[in-house]
């Protein structure tokens, strides 16, 4: 829900799709309209050319500060297909098109839909695919870095490189986790030494110099070459929690080569836009229930008079789609099945003979929900119907002596064990002391809030999500805590008004800290400026599913713009492996007030 669920499920079937389609609608200079609410629109900017899809992403919510629901972009394109909600189309379109990318305008056009004559007939060569570079395997005895790896990944996408579904899921089986712990800890460290360069550039532009930023400040904090502050040292997932670590996993519904019908993984996009699926029986991180409970659904399935969703351009017919599960620590399972519509009087004859199955196969099923999908895509918009089958409406998923009652759409983090590890490390760097109020800016359901409510005197959340909010607060009265408050919005909306008022009422004396824990696309500016312009504001955690938003965010807080002003400084940092045997790592940053910070011996 809040879009900071990193270790993806090998892939979604539309993800792949789209790209083809967006490739070919590159070509043609135009772009299938969107249903359901969204509309894709195409933005071009000559500085866009070799500027990676990511960055655009980010710059494009930033400046908008409208959320993005899909951006694609290959690097050597000039222009990238944005998808927006449809009510967003106009205030999105008023706040970039015109607007200087680095150094020349963005141009937005609607997209039109693409007469289905124009498209590449099925079967025939990709003009295009000559073009890309696929990088080769690495020599022998060669250890790649992340980035190696990452950058290889992305070369095969789109290229027609065949993977299994352990080989997408699981990119770093093959080497062993002290290797892939030291993979991560140099990638962070290379995105501190790339926040680094850009806030020294940055301090350059306005011809002043930051401390920080300068090699003698490496040396004399003994941080890494380069590095603006040292960095601790990797926080691993324990060794007995490197396989089966998930609680929560989507399963497919379609069907495997051989024409079998499979609940499983996306092994990639066919030519008529039909997900190939293979089983997740070799994948490491799905726990064995999760494993047998996607045996049981195909079963099911099988037996079912409704036939699985057709996924093809000119099709879009049948019933199944996926499958979701939740697993909590005491064992008990919640599960959303995802259909199209069907009239209501049928739902009975879909459902009883799932629910049964499940409860038959003692997999711990207390909870089974029923969502409605329409879209091509099977990520369902907000708003999709969502209905109550079975069971109980919450799950319990404790964390740090504390539990929190989850739904099926709540974000809540998949590896839980490292997650306490993680939520301990940025608490104890945190450290309020009990007359502060505590910030939560991107909260969730309110778990590392809650998990510092009694070690400070308020704390404050802020969620784009509605559910989400309403979680939070049932959360606080299911553990007893009234010092804990919680609004809906965006943060860019709400934190500007909000934080004044609550200032106003707890004192000029006291203390702030905040807990930042943003989706991919990183902080709006303007949270950021509230941020920076709170006097009382002296420390910041900032948790990061994504270094380079992240470096771009830590450039704003730390940059000396303004004279007289008390920017903030990198203190700390340390990389967290939330997702063995992935490419996805989470990174921590402690910031503080300038004038807080001691000068290094």
């Amino acid at each position: 829900a809040s879009g900071k669920d990193e270790a993806v499920e090998v892939e979604e079937p539309e993800a792949e799709a789209e790209e083809d389609g967006a490739a070919q609608a590159g070509a043609s200079g135009k772009e299938e309209a969107v249903e359901d609410g969204c509309a894709r629109l195409h933005l071009s900017s000559k500085d866009f050319t070799k500027c990676p899809e990511g960055k655009v992403q980010t710059w494009l919510a930033k400046t908008s500060g409208i959320g993005i629901q899909k951006c694609f972009k290959m690097k050597h394109w000039n222009y990238a297909f944005v998808t927006v909600r449809k009510e967003e189309i106009e205030a999105f379109t008023r706040a970039i098109a015109g607007t200087t990318f680095r150094s020349h305008p963005v141009d937005v056009k609607v997209g039109h839909k693409r007469d289905a004559n124009q498209r590449r007939p099925k079967g025939e060569e990709d003009p295009n695919a000559k073009r890309r570079k696929v990088q080769k395997d690495w020599p022998e005895g060669y250890v790649p870095t992340l980035k190696d790896i990452r950058d290889k990944e992305k070369s095969h996408k789109g290229a027609g490189v065949d993977k299994t579904v352990k080989q997408k899921a699981a990119p770093l089986l093959e080497y062993d986790y002290a290797t892939q712990l030291g993979m991560k800890e140099t990638y962070v460290k290379s995105s501190v030494r790339a926040f680094t360069k850009q806030a020294k550039l940055k301090s350059e532009e306005h011809g002043s110099t930051v401390e920080w930023t300068e090699p003698e400040w490496a040396l004399r904090t003994k941080a890494p070459g380069h590095c603006g502050c040292p960095l601790d040292p990797i926080i691993g997932t324990p060794a007995e929690h490197l396989e089966g670590y998930r609680n929560k996993c989507e399963f497919t519904i379609g069907h495997n080569a051989a024409g079998e019908l499979e609940v499983g993984f996306v092994r990639k996009i066919q030519d008529d836009m039909q997900p190939l699926i293979d089983s997740a029986e070799d994948i490491p991180h799905v726990p064995a229930v999760m494993k047998r409970f996607a045996s049981v659904v195909r079963d099911c399935v099988k037996a079912s008079p409704f036939p699985v969703f057709d996924r093809r351009r000119e099709a879009k017919s049948g019933v199944w789609r996926l499958v979701m599960c939740r697993l909590s620590a005491n064992g008990s399972m919640m599960v959303m099945v995802q259909t199209a519509s069907f009239s209501e009087e049928k739902r009975e004859a879909l459902t009883k003979p799932l629910v049964e199955a499940l409860l038959a196969a003692d997999l711990g099923v207390t909870s089974v929900f029923l969502q409605l999908n329409d879209a091509a895509s099977d990520a369902a918009q907000p708003g999709a119907p969502l209905i109550h089958v079975h069971g109980e409406e919450r799950l319990k998923m404790p964390l740090l002596g504390l539990t929190f009652e989850i739904g099926p759409l709540s974000f809540f983090q998949t590896n839980p064990i490292t997650c306490a590890l993680l939520y301990e490390k940025a608490l104890s760097w945190l450290s309020p002391d009990s007359k502060a109020l505590a910030l939560d800016v991107c909260c969730g359901v309110g778990t590392i809030g809650l998990c510092m409510a009694n070690r400070c005197r308020k704390v404050v959340g802020l969620e784009l999500v509605p559910e989400a909010v309403e979680s939070a607060k049932q959360n606080a009265a299911l553990n007893g805590i009234s010092n804990a408050s919680y609004y809906a919005g965006k943060a860019e909306d709400v934190l500007p008004d909000l934080l004044p008022k609550l200032l106003a009422e707890l004192g000029p004396d006291c203390e702030v800290a905040a807990v930042l824990d943003p989706p991919r696309p990183g902080l709006h500016k303007d949270v950021l400026q509230a941020l920076r312009d709170c006097a009382q504001l002296t420390r910041i955690v900032y948790i990061s599913c994504n270094p380079d938003s992240l470096a771009e965010d830590v450039v704003k807080l730390t940059a000396a713009s303004r004279e007289g002003e008390d920017p903030f400084v990198p203190v700390r940092a340390v990389a967290v492996d939330m997702f063995p045997h992935t490419v996805h790592v989470e990174m921590v940053l402690l910031l503080e007030r300038k004038s807080r910070v001691s000068e290094p011996p």
